[in-house]
């Protein structure tokens, strides 16, 4: 279907459009020119051809000096070619009858070095054999061979002219298609960089000037991304902005009723004890979702500074244990398999940390009063996978992708029994993209969840 000369690309259409016709062109005329100028070279006789009639014309002349007429009589019928030698008056020398087809194509007689046209034939060479005494007679001599078709130069002139329209082509397409990369290639680079950079979170990527004006599609097109990512860049911003100041507004009523209730706990009696708890559980779970969206909201900041320092693995270890395990339940029982081998990794400590507890939390939450949860870890080729599974009741297969989402509710009965805002995950997807990994989460054949989170080296 062909495309409409009209709107924003027009003017690149008929750029394209000159650029394939100029190419086109190009070939045609230079095959030409090159053709023209190797033509006659391309129908000379190959030298190793010359060289034969050259020394049959020596041959000859051994015979002519001896007067050895009867045997340069037998030496022309022995060659291979049909050949005379004639005299100034094209008669030949020997006496021998000269075909009259032979006789007529004496009009048209080739010098050696003359080429030999386009034609596959016989023709006839002419090869000067100088002046001898001929019967008391100095003659001008002359060896005349017909040329055998199958070492006519023109045998070989059709592939030798598709070569040369083969080598200009291919030349010409390679000129021009540097001319289309340069033109096309490089800014479509820019905006696929400028792409990549905005979705991995670069909100201050802007490509216009990487683009000049005398390129109108482009540079309308990149202006126009431009906006885009300015819009999307102050939507986040505003996002993030609107989340960490109503967090902050909420903190300072959360701290006034608290202090009330803490008031209000020394007026009430014993009867009232029991709605006063609730109140202050309501108060501590709506100052734990707070904290945990700023600390949600900062790891989305795209210029969070990262304390990157190499760090054993037995250290992290020894962290995320100290606080897990005192959080866990009589029947929950945490094993972290340690190898004989020392890995050290080159992280943010305290980002990995929060990471590792989070998943550790959350297996420790959803697997069960009784439940057995296992870390341990791999070197892989690229760094290091640490891997937490449990033995719980898993999830659903088509909810593996989603489970880092924010907010994010496998089950609403579940949740709002275990407690939880569906951000745990999701902050430890973004932790490890901080950390130029990856979380991926995936069901245990036997039951369970398992976690893995793959660390760069």
């Amino acid at each position: 279907m062909l495309l409409p000369i009209s709107g924003l690309f027009s003017h690149l259409q008929f750029k394209l459009f000159s650029y394939f016709a100029i190419s086109l062109l190009a070939i045609l005329l230079i095959a030409t020119a090159i053709e023209s100028l190797v033509l006659n070279k391309l129908l000379t006789l190959p030298s190793t051809t010359q060289e034969q009639l050259t020394e049959l014309a020596s041959e000859a002349k051994v015979f002519i000096r001896n007067s050895d007429i009867e045997g340069l009589t037998q030496w022309e019928k022995q060659q291979v070619f049909t050949l005379f030698i004639l005299n100034n008056d094209l008669q030949a020398l020997t006496k021998r009858e000269m075909h009259p087809h032979f006789v007529f194509k004496l009009k048209y007689l080739k010098q050696l070095k003359q080429p030999m046209g386009d034609r596959v034939q016989k023709p006839l060479i002419a090869v000067p054999l100088g002046k001898h005494l001929i019967n008391n007679k100095r003659q001008e001599l002359t060896l005349v061979v017909q040329l055998n078709a199958a070492l006519h130069p023109a045998q070989q002139l059709s592939s030798s002219l598709w070569i040369i329209r083969t080598l200009v082509g291919f030349a010409v397409l390679v000129m021009f298609s540097s001319i289309l990369s340069k033109y096309l290639i490089t800014p479509l680079t820019h905006l696929q960089a400028g792409t990549q950079a905005l979705a991995s979170g670069e909100l201050n990527t802007r490509i216009a000037q990487h683009f000049s004006t005398k390129e109108p599609e482009f540079y309308k097109l990149a202006t126009e991304f431009d906006h885009m990512a300015e819009q999307v860049q102050q939507s986040i911003l505003n996002q993030q902005r609107l989340l960490r100041d109503v967090s902050h507004e909420l903190r300072t009523p959360l701290a006034r009723q608290e202090l009330a209730l803490h008031l209000l706990s020394k007026q009430l009696d014993d009867s009232h004890l029991t709605l006063l708890h609730r109140l202050e559980h309501e108060n501590a779970e709506m100052s734990a979702l707070i904290n945990t969206m700023l600390n949600f909201s900062r790891l989305n900041n795209a210029y969070i500074d990262l304390n990157i320092q190499a760090v054993p693995i037995n250290e992290i270890r020894s962290r995320s244990l100290n606080d897990i395990e005192f959080e866990a339940k009589a029947g929950q029982t945490i094993i972290w398999h340690s190898q004989p081998d020392t890995v050290t990794l080159s992280t943010d400590v305290g980002l990995l940390t929060r990471a590792i507890d989070n998943v550790l939390r959350n297996a420790l939450k959803y697997a069960g009063e009784c439940c057995t949860i296992e870390v341990s870890y791999i070197k892989t080729p690229n760094g290091v996978a640490l891997t937490i599974m449990d033995d719980g009741p898993g999830i659903d297969h088509s909810e593996l992708e989603t489970v880092f989402n924010p907010f994010t509710r496998m089950d609403d009965a579940r949740h709002s029994s275990q407690g939880g805002y569906g951000l745990g995950l999701a902050i430890v997807k973004q932790s490890m993209k901080l950390l130029g990994g990856e979380a991926v989460a995936e069901n245990v054949d036997k039951g369970g969840l398992k976690i893995s989170l793959h660390l760069p080296s």
